[in-house]
């Protein structure tokens, strides 16, 4: 079906491309955010394989419609497609997505967030079609993390049939983050084959300037700031536009932002601040009469009913993922750290001075990027003031006029203190305990992924200035200077080609993780199934604690929940049992071979039968509150 699905994308894409009277690489991330949405609903009843049915009555319909219309309307319509998909841009978007996904078919996770919650939350929602009912959720340490970015990956997954395909998703998460920069290459009007690759070069080295964590795992933050840069764009690219293209992109981008991540309502409110300037602005120079500057459609409040629209939108796309997330009882760690910290009962260790210097030091002297660069590397402090620099330099240039250069010179200072200083807060408070934050080394690394949507997201806002200016090839070449000077080409280069280096050893290292006993346990829980029996806790004696191959565990189980416990079978109690089922809100219970004899206390649980280590047994909650076991054989492949 992945024909078909691709077929009913590219016809929704030149639908939007006829419809507004846009290039197709604008369509692209509009299209991509109607998807995501679409999917998003669905997931929630199980039922992503009916997007192939959508997409098949998608082309149904569009056939129909050509067919209905006049000789000449036709022709105009199907001559519009052409010119479409042979434009230099459409063809580099084209070039650019197909490589990629080539380059990237032998990639594996290799990364800690990924083997966290990242990969194995969507391989789960892989195989269970869909959202994990109440308890089932993989990844339970991470269980309100918003499933935007997951989508995407999902559907090129998708296209493999029943197999997980770890390249697949890696593809569909650059796909993901590429649609959103698409519309940067309308600035490529000639055939020209040399020019349209180092277009596309570009592109791809363009988000390495100040984050590359995206080169190596496929987590939400490089994401969130392309959203966030297209939402601003969107903002100021009114001239030509119809009211509801305007304000329906900036609603569906924003939709998309909020279910990336949980920051993504700090982007969004971002986001919407300046959508309320940038009107304000407008406003009062229509007010004073100046006509050469009006980028408004002339009428006040059919505008501020469309802001708050733009406003409800979001708010109500987060409302249902939060609303869920409460009925299905899933919850972050993270979120109860800072609901301890807002309600006082969070200790804070006692080493705010150091963190508070180590964070100084990373912003002001330590470059953003993990290998140096051939000319500049960068200072988070020196690309916050080089940004500002950029917007002074498109007035001189008289790209912006002077109230248009204050207000975006002066939101991109105001945003940029704000979120530092939200992020030096969170590492003083919710972070205080991740040690590795100490050394300028760890914290700069933190500055530059969660600082990406600002980083990212204004450079976008200036390169398109830029490139819209009255000479956009000049504003090109600039751009595309400033990112061959100041890219990490190490990183850029890693996370398409040489990752092949590490993938086979990290496939060793799983194997090595994945002992013996594990592998006998995804066995007994159907790992890897289209179905998932819910939540098993997993018990291994106490001298056998690693945190770090109960993650590698919890990949290879997916779409089953596992949550883990060691037991010393010299003190443990049948009371301990039955609270450590009931606080993992297990179905399942599975147990290794204890050091020890603690057969008779299990029995206890079993109602007089035998118990059997390395058997997975249904943990059902008796009236008195008691559990008791039963053995379940052939659950398993």
């Amino acid at each position: 079906m992945f024909i078909v699905q691709i077929a009913a994308f590219l016809i929704l894409l030149l639908s939007l491309a006829w419809k507004c009277r846009i290039q197709l690489v604008e369509a692209f991330p509009v299209g991509c955010a109607l998807l995501i949405c679409m999917l998003y609903v669905l997931s929630f009843f199980r039922a992503l394989s009916v997007s192939d049915y959508i997409a098949c009555i998608g082309i149904a319909v569009t056939f129909i419609f050509l067919l209905k219309q006049q000789k000449d309307k036709r022709r105009e319509i199907l001559g519009f497609a052409k010119e479409e998909l042979l434009r230099p841009s459409t063809l580099t978007a084209f070039f650019m997505i197909l490589t990629i996904t080539l380059c990237v078919g032998g990639k594996v996770v290799n990364w800690w967030d990924d083997y966290n919650f990242w990969a194995t939350d969507v391989k789960a929602l892989f195989y269970l079609d869909g959202f994990a009912h109440k308890y089932a959720n993989v990844a339970a340490e991470f269980g309100d993390y918003p499933p935007g970015t997951q989508m995407l990956k999902w559907w090129f997954l998708h296209f493999s049939g029943d197999e997980f395909k770890e390249g697949l998703m890696f593809a569909g998460y650059y796909f993901m983050n590429l649609a959103f920069l698409f519309p940067l290459l309308q600035v490529i009007k000639r055939r020209n084959v040399l020019l349209m690759a180092l277009g596309a070069a570009v592109l791809w080295l363009f988000p390495a300037i100040a984050e590359t964590f995206w080169c190596s795992g496929c987590c939400a933050d490089l994401t969130m700031a392309v959203v966030y840069g297209a939402f601003l764009t969107s903002v100021v690219d009114r001239k030509g536009r119809s009211r509801w293209f305007y304000y329906g992109r900036q609603a569906l981008f924003l939709m998309v932002l909020v279910l990336c991540k949980n920051t993504g309502f700090l982007w969004a409110a971002f986001g919407l601040l300046f959508d309320y300037g940038y009107h304000l602005l407008a406003w009062r120079e229509k007010d004073q009469g100046r006509e050469e500057k009006i980028e408004i459609y002339g009428d006040k409040k059919a505008d501020r009913r469309a802001l708050f629209a733009v406003t409800l939108m979001p708010a109500a796309s987060l409302a249902s993922w939060l609303f869920f997330c409460l009925m299905n009882r899933r919850v972050a760690k993270l979120t109860g750290a800072a609901v301890k910290m807002a309600a006082g009962e969070m200790r804070i260790p006692a080493y705010q001075e150091e963190m508070v210097q180590a964070f100084l030091e990373a912003f002001v002297k330590w470059p953003l990027h993990k290998w140096k660069t051939a000319a500049i590397d960068l200072s988070p402090l020196c690309l916050y003031l080089l940004l500002l620099m950029l917007v002074v330099i498109l007035y001189k240039f008289k790209i912006l006029d002077k109230g248009r250069a204050c207000f975006v010179g002066g939101f991109l200072a105001v945003s940029g203190v704000v979120f530092y200083s939200i992020n030096l807060l969170s590492h003083l408070t919710i972070f205080a305990v991740e040690t590795q934050y100490l050394q300028p080394f760890g914290m700069v690394s933190s500055i530059e992924r969660y600082g990406a949507p600002f980083t990212i997201g204004g450079l976008y806002l200036i390169a398109f200035y830029a490139m819209r200016g009255r000479r956009p090839i000049v504003g090109a070449v600039a751009c595309m200077a400033f990112v061959l000077l100041t890219t990490d080409y190490g990183s850029a280069y890693q996370g398409l080609i040489g990752y092949k280096d590490a993938a086979d050893a990290e496939l060793a290292r799983r194997e090595e993780l994945v002992d013996g006993q594990a592998q006998i346990f995804l066995e007994k829980i159907g790992a890897g199934g289209n179905e998932s029996i819910g939540r098993v806790l997993y018990l291994r004696d106490v001298s056998d604690v690693s945190w770090v191959r109960n993650t590698y565990i919890g990949f290879e189980a997916a779409p089953v929940s596992v949550m883990y416990g060691n037991v010393d079978a010299n003190v443990l109690t049948e009371q301990d049992i039955i609270n450590a089922i009931k606080e993992a809100h297990a179905g399942y219970l599975y147990v290794d071979q204890l050091a020890g004899d603690a057969g008779e206390i299990f029995e206890a649980l079993t109602e007089g039968g035998a118990f059997e280590y390395g058997c997975l047994y249904r943990a059902v909650e008796n009236a008195d509150g008691g559990i008791s076991l039963t053995a379940q054989y052939g659950v398993g492949k």
